[in-house]
């Protein structure tokens, strides 16, 4: 099933202040053996739906890929922040050792390291435990990190791995091949594992020597290798003996003593300690890829953005991620730089076919209804008034993993005149001078679009831009934010909506066939994603093929099908992939974008010399 990244600003427990929570919504395909889980990040407060003055930023757009630009910032003599762009930053100056880094993150449970369960913020786990794989930061490809190489075996139904040697854990003992064996074993079998279902299709794991792990597969997996193997990897020898005291179907690492037995990674960082304010770290000298730059990490939290945000002005947070662009032109204490970095982000609004309250169902039957709604949207406008410029406004489809995407797919601009020509041409006229269309039975073009109230606060300033597009060509959208339970059973049970709209991350590999196939309507699959009864029979063979091949090529190729054929037989309102912006402290040196978590290499950070 589809299983998307937790967002970096969605905190794992309650908060207060107004605070984005994270929503995970869980589910089981039983017609396939993919599973998966998908963590949706979608939507806004109500009161954010405002597209507020309608006036462009105050600052100017930013520069081309490649370019920096200074972003000027009210009654200052010379600009504070600094807006970089380059996919690869290169810094200049020789990297200084020493030094603490600080970061502050969202709130989450201090001291509960279980590796499977993802309850820390993430930034904790990715600074003290190493994966198998490691997703390339731009490409999102997989490749060498504890294993220096692998091969595929028995058509597809196998993998072999080949660790580098003298692996080492903090303690100084070796990381070998039953680590990753055990780690496994458990992100497929914790019963609070937040994975299990990339691991469903594993059937045996066996560790050969101490250098040579086998795994085997029910069937050919193509998305095994980027979104298993590059989970994170922790040691057997720590939890094995906590592990095999409960029988099979019982087992999990959810109630270890971490206070007792603090947790041993093979990370950059060694953990140190924590208390309810921090997590503390120190570099590890010995770590293969190299040793951090700065000698200590501090892993904080704030209950806000805006506290975050404050903190990093006061100059005790080095990093905030992620930010706004509202939130930059507000800054007016402390120089910086702004990291704005593509993101394997994706924001659509999903046809729902099958209304059982619509007065005309077939509706979107018409592919070119659909068409002349997209081609009322002014991508433009909410690009400069929501995003500040920094978004892929005109990106087609969901697919926004570097190594999948069709490139030669973008939304076609804006056409109000050629928007009313096919609405007409399907039957839509206004028939009585109210500026709202009718068909020919007087039924109104009024639809409804409903998204998760608690989430991405761009997502409703978008669908409000879109409503006022919709009704230069006759066509009345209401938006309509719902809290949890309500949007899940609105959208599970009730279907009474037109679109349904979603904001969130990917990963690396492709997990959104059942967002799209047909097995995963939601009419016929109460365990499935399909939220609009959408059917095409190319996007399901395409689906079919890209999900067994281990064939990077053959995987993209059919992929690459897939988003053809979704943009022919539109899908949704593509909204666009929204960009990364990353603000660092003017002194932090070092960064470099990483696709899978923006801040995930703080080891290579550095401290500049103060002029």
């Amino acid at each position: 099933m589809t299983h998307h990244l937790p967002d970096p600003d969605q905190p794992t427990a309650s908060t207060s202040g107004g605070e984005d929570r994270r929503t995970q919504l869980g589910h089981l395909a039983a017609s396939q053996r993919r599973f998966d889980r998908r963590s949706v990040v979608s939507g806004a407060a109500a009161a954010a739906a405002m597209l507020g003055s309608g006036q462009a930023p105050a600052r100017p757009s930013p520069a081309r890929a490649g370019q920096a630009e200074a972003t000027p910032v009210p009654d200052q003599a010379e600009p504070l922040i600094t807006v970089v762009r380059e996919p690869r930053p290169r810094e200049e100056g020789t990297p200084r050792p020493g030094g603490r880094l600080r970061l502050l993150r969202s709130p989450f449970p201090t001291g509960d390291f279980h590796p499977a369960a993802f309850r820390q913020d993430y930034q904790v786990a990715v600074s003290y435990l190493d994966p198998l794989l490691r997703p390339d930061p731009i490409t999102l490809t997989p490749t060498p990190w504890l294993a220096e190489s692998w091969v595929w075996g028995d058509d597809g139904r196998s993998l072999r791995f080949r660790l580098r040697p003298s692996l080492r854990w903090h303690d100084g003992s070796p990381l070998t091949a039953a680590d990753v064996a055990f780690s496994f074993t458990v992100y497929r079998d914790d019963v609070e594992s937040a994975v299990r279902n990339f691991f469903a299709g594993m059937t045996e794991i066996e560790a050969l020597d101490d250098l040579t792990l086998r795994v085997t597969l029910a069937e050919p997996d193509g998305g095994w290798l980027f979104n298993a193997a590059t989970q994170l990897v922790f040691q057997r020898a720590q939890y094995l003996d906590h592990w095999t005291a409960r029988p099979l179907g019982e087992r999990t690492l959810a109630d270890y003593d971490w206070k007792e037995n603090p947790p041993l990674g093979s990370g950059p960082w060694r953990l140190t300690g924590w208390d309810d304010a921090s997590v503390e770290f120190e570099r590890w000298e010995q770590y293969w890829a190299g040793a951090p730059h700065f000698e200590r990490l501090t892993i904080g939290w704030r209950p806000t953005p805006a506290d975050r945000l404050r903190a990093w002005e006061e100059g005790d947070n080095d990093a905030v991620w992620p930010i706004r662009p509202a939130e930059v032109a507000r800054l007016s204490e402390r120089r910086g730089r702004l990291f704005a970095v593509d993101a394997a982000s994706v924001m659509f609004a999903a046809f729902n076919f099958d209304n059982p309250e619509r007065a005309a169902p077939d509706l979107f039957a018409d592919v070119q209804v659909r068409r002349a709604l997209s081609l009322a949207i002014d991508r433009p406008r909410y690009a400069r008034q929501v995003f500040d410029g920094f978004i892929a406004e005109n990106a087609a489809g969901t697919v926004a993993q570097p190594w999948a995407r069709d490139l030669t797919l973008s939304t076609a601009p804006r056409n109000p005149r050629q928007a009313r020509r096919l609405l007409a041409e399907a039957g839509w006229e206004d028939r009585d001078d109210d500026d709202l269309l009718e068909n020919p039975d007087g039924v109104p073009f009024a639809i409804t679009a409903i998204f998760l109230a608690d989430g991405r606060p761009e997502l409703a300033r978008v669908l409000t831009s879109a409503a006022v597009d919709l009704a230069v060509i006759g066509v009345e959208l209401t938006v309509e934010p719902l809290p949890e339970p309500e949007f899940s059973d609105r959208w599970r049970q009730g279907r009474d909506y037109d679109l349904i709209a979603f904001a969130y991350d990917l990963y690396p590999g492709f997990t959104d066939f059942d967002l799209y196939g047909s097995a995963w309507d939601i009419r016929i699959n109460r365990q499935g994603w399909n939220p609009g009864g959408y059917a095409n029979t190319v996007v399901d063979a395409s689906i079919a093929d890209a999900l067994v091949a281990v064939d990077l090529d053959d995987q993209r190729a059919a992929l690459v099908r897939l988003q053809q054929a979704v943009e022919g037989d539109l899908f949704a309102l593509w909204l666009g992939f929204p960009q990364a912006l990353v603000l660092l402290g003017e002194d932090v040196r070092g960064f470099e974008p990483n696709k899978l978590w923006q801040t995930a290499d703080t080891r290579l950070w550095w401290r500049a010399p103060e002029d």
